[in-house]
């Protein structure tokens, strides 16, 4: 009877093991039962996962309304909409008022396609992806706006952190980081935040992850513009920019590959020189 209680104790931290396994890490790809829906998923991972740029995630975009219109109330499909309206948006220019205006139709529209998966199931790319384009639907609102979204973009965030704290290699970290880095510091204190969490956050993502090199470089930029910590942001950044994007891990590759990109214009945004020229 002992033995059989053990096994039945094992065979459960086992299954708990692998749920975590399963929900931490790397983004899921959308599951489709309808064969032509998943066709369209697939090419827009393909071209995912080929580089990093507006063009490409405007053309995700489509493919993958395309998979909704196939396979309606797919919840992944859903959240992968909001998902590449982001990256779409966040590859746009914004210095222009009509480009800022074009940005937040943009992230309304990443904003609408997270409520509709989260009405069908709560995951946390649902909650993830509202939190990240709520946050930047408001980058050029006033600050009262800004300070009223703080929480419920924590609540949506926080969400993610209570059910899947690794998701998407520690994206809150991310989200925290750039939020800071982007809102004006009055802003901050209008709504007396706690910037130790994010500080907590981006860490504990790159402790959990340490081959992932975006965590790196959003590191790098809160330091820089948040608390103007120069050495603490190169020291990120080098690192960063030392490893080996095609070999420290295979599945991110392209991934790493932007991260350093994005890391490379940083360092020359702070020293004024070419990296690893200080």
């Amino acid at each position: 009877m002992k033995k059989f209680m053990w096994a039945l104790i094992f065979g459960f931290m086992v299954c708990i093991l692998m749920s975590a396994q399963i929900l931490a890490g790397p983004l899921q790809k959308p599951i489709s039962k309808n064969p032509e829906a998943q066709n369209l998923i697939d090419q827009a991972w393909a071209l995912d996962h080929s580089d990093s740029s507006a063009e490409i995630y405007k053309r995700c975009i489509e493919l993958m309304e395309q998979a909704d219109k196939l396979d309606p109330n797919n919840h992944m499909i859903l959240s992968d909409i909001s998902r590449y309206y982001w990256n779409y948006g966040d590859k746009l220019p914004k210095q222009t008022k009509e480009q800022q205006k074009f940005l937040e139709g943009i992230y309304a529209k990443g904003l609408a396609a997270a409520e509709k998966s989260l009405a069908l199931k709560e995951t946390p790319a649902g909650h993830y992806w509202w939190a990240v384009n709520k946050a930047a639907s408001l980058e050029f609102s006033s600050i009262f706006a800004q300070a009223a979204g703080f929480l419920p973009i924590k609540k949506h965030s926080d969400w993610v952190t209570d059910h899947d704290p690794n998701y998407y290699f520690g994206a809150s970290g991310r989200l925290w980081s750039e939020i800071l880095t982007r809102v004006p510091k009055v802003v901050v204190e209008m709504v007396r935040w706690d910037v130790n969490e994010a500080v907590q956050l981006i860490n504990d993502a790159i402790k959990e992850e340490p081959r992932y090199l975006d965590n790196y470089v959003y590191k790098a930029r809160f330091y820089y513009n948040y608390f103007g910590d120069k050495e603490e942001a190169l020291k990120n950044l080098d690192y960063a920019l030392k490893q080996d994007a095609n070999t420290l891990m295979p599945s991110e590759v392209t991934a790493n590959r932007v991260a350093q990109k994005d890391g490379r214009e940083l360092w020359k945004k702070i020293t004024g020189k070419e990296y690893p020229a200080k």
